[in-house]
């Protein structure tokens, strides 16, 4: 969906998103003022926010403000922050439930892979203080870099299945243990980085079968149906490459633990939620 569609069918969108909120019967506080936005127009606003892919919150407020002004009561800046932060309990509810109808409606082949999370600059390594409990320096494909992991597994249209955001020192196949957990007769293809035998052993026991490329070093001879199912890995990375070049999931603003990550469940959930709407 585009951004003159969204315009066009804002109501459908936000009526859609508060019929799922209703279904989990959330209960907001009832101590202190009353939020200026509801739980469904923060989700909507998300949307908008990956749509128009805008990277920043201060560059949605602006949108807002320009272009829905009488379709959101906003706050000031810094309450419209505190709020979007505020209910991205809520996003990650919903996400879940996506993913659990996406994992039902995929195909037989499901794709995993991972890729960093930076979260700075790494001339500022020594100096950051915010994620600090949770990020780990390690080095990856592009070189050292500080921060998490962002696991995934998807099918071949694209289609978020499961996520574990992990340190960057936690192992691939430790990752892919858990989620063969989740999935049944299907045909999962990873990188070399994910062979294993004790992963492929756990994969038949749910009439799964892993597929991995060989290091330069084995002997492995591939027929030509693996040599299809090991070229769609690129779809993974089309993926990973919307999430960061377009909705910039990779950030250093926040000032905080839990703004880190909101931001990354705002971010997953337009990707997931437009995909689905689209």
């Amino acid at each position: 969906m585009n951004s003159i569609s969204i315009t066009k069918d804002l109501d459908t969108t936000y009526c859609l998103i508060s019929d799922l909120i209703a279904l989990l019967k959330l209960k907001t506080p009832t101590v202190g003022r009353k939020n200026s936005l509801s739980i469904g127009e923060v989700a909507t606003i998300s949307l908008i926010k990956a749509n128009y892919d805008i990277t920043t919150w201060k560059g949605l407020y602006k949108l807002l403000n320009d272009k829905y002004q009488k379709e959101f009561n906003l706050p000031c800046y810094k309450n419209f922050v505190v709020t979007m932060n505020k209910y991205s309990w809520v996003l990650a509810l919903l996400i879940n439930i996506l993913l659990q109808i996406n994992n039902r409606k995929s195909g037989t082949i499901k794709l995993v892979d991972s890729t960093p999370l930076p979260v700075c600059h790494n001339m500022r390594i020594w100096h950051h203080q915010t994620m600090k409990k949770f990020a780990s320096r390690c080095k990856g494909t592009m070189g050292w870099y500080y921060g998490l992991k962002l696991h995934a597994m998807c099918d071949t249209k694209g289609n978020l299945i499961a996520i574990r955001f992990t340190t960057a020192t936690t192992g691939d196949r430790e990752v892919l243990d858990q989620f063969l957990d989740q999935i049944t007769d299907s045909i999962v293809v990873a990188d070399a980085g994910y062979i294993s035998k004790k992963l492929e052993e756990k994969a038949g026991l749910n009439n799964n079968v892993l597929k991995t490329c060989s290091r330069c070093n084995m002997r492995k001879i591939a027929t030509l149906k693996d040599i299809g199912y090991l070229n769609m890995r690129n779809r993974i990375e089309v993926l990973f490459s919307v999430l960061k070049e377009r909705l910039n999931i990779v950030t250093s603003l926040p000032r905080s633990t839990g703004g880190y990550f909101a931001h990354y469940i705002h971010v997953i959930f337009g990707y997931m939620f437009s995909k689905l709407i689209s």
